[in-house]
């Protein structure tokens, strides 16, 4: 079991960092959740936009051609991080078929650890390339697009009381159970950071998510290219803990059932934001999912879908609401854009 190596681990440090918890749980290669398990759908412990309704991925898919069309490329790699099952990507290549110019080139990369999804993924999708890192991605046009990718990298949260400043940790306690506690800040996560925080305040920061953002974004101005980032999360930072954990589409405790659950927190957009204008990207847009998807026509496609198919208009109506309405995942979700 996952818990044991992170007790043996404990044992031997006398506690472990909050993001070397979510490293462990989240990517052990034999028993890490997203390494082994099957998140995603009805029968997993979450659902995603893209398995709330094709409408999601068909306006993705639109605003690629847009793009594509509006800058004249001809040649371009279409690469997805966490693409899971490949929803979004079906219903992005779908609307490709109909609508993307026959000769325009293009190659579906995807960066993607699950086991199980990588064997899926050759299967339904045979010319792709799978890839662990983003290192091997040609050199040619780049769109990256990302679905809840960002929310479950290993994650820190420092905070500050009475001037000095604490980190998140692990530890266990008298009856052997983990337990949340609070050891002095590494100075290296701190620096890194590179925020003064007041009296009071609780910050949460990623340090995987600046390294993996990092890339992208040098990808997309070495290459020319155009991202798409989307997850819930906040510009400005809301100074609470959002760290939360599902399984079985249920909220559970975060430490309990260790590598079988998703483990998740509020993407800090604001991170995203300042590593992409220190890169120099251009056009750089960040908004909520439901503006995002009315700008790019999703009632309109509402509708015409169901013209198509009037028997389902109830449930069209039903994902259209879920998708983009405040009370659901319509202000909770942010849209990332940028471009080179």
């Amino acid at each position: 079991m996952l818990k044991n190596n992170i007790i043996k681990i404990i044992n031997e440090k006398s506690f472990i960092y909050l993001d070397e918890f979510l490293k462990i749980a989240h990517q052990d290669e034999n028993l890490g959740y997203y390494t082994t398990q099957n998140p995603i759908g009805k029968e997993g412990d979450f659902i995603t936009a893209p398995e709330v309704s094709q409408l999601y991925g068909e306006i993705i898919a639109l605003t690629i051609i847009n793009k594509i069309n509006q800058k004249k490329i001809k040649k371009f790699e279409l690469v997805e991080l966490g693409p899971g099952r490949g929803t979004l990507m079906k219903d992005i290549i779908r609307i490709f078929k109909k609508s993307l110019d026959e000769e325009i080139d293009y190659s579906i990369n995807f960066v993607e650890i699950n086991k199980k999804y990588r064997s899926e993924l050759v299967i339904e999708f045979p010319n792709c390339k799978l890839h662990s890192s983003l290192k091997k991605i040609k050199n040619n046009y780049s769109i990256i697009i990302a679905n809840e990718f960002f929310d479950c990298l290993p994650m820190c949260q420092i905070s500050s009381v009475n001037g000095k400043l604490y980190e998140t940790i692990i530890k266990i306690d008298n009856k052997s159970n983990l337990v949340f506690d609070k050891s002095a800040a590494r100075k290296r996560v701190v620096k890194e950071m590179g925020l003064k925080l007041k009296d009071g305040d609780f910050y949460e920061y990623s340090e995987e998510t600046g390294n993996i953002f990092n890339e992208v974004t040098k990808i997309i101005k070495n290459n020319g290219g155009f991202l798409l980032i989307a997850d819930y999360g906040y510009i400005k930072p809301t100074n609470r803990n959002s760290l939360q954990s599902i399984k079985d589409n249920k909220s559970t405790e975060v430490l309990s059932n260790i590598g079988e659950q998703d483990i998740t927190y509020h993407v800090n957009f604001n991170q995203l934001l300042l590593i992409a204008k220190k890169v120099g990207l251009k056009n750089i847009n960040v908004c909520t999912q439901s503006n995002f998807l009315q700008m790019n026509g999703i009632n309109v496609r509402a509708e015409q879908l169901m013209i198509s198919n009037p028997k389902s208009k109830d449930k069209i109506m039903d994902q259209l609401s879920r998708l983009t309405n405040s009370d659901k995942m319509g202000n909770l979700f942010k849209i990332f854009e940028a471009e080179y």
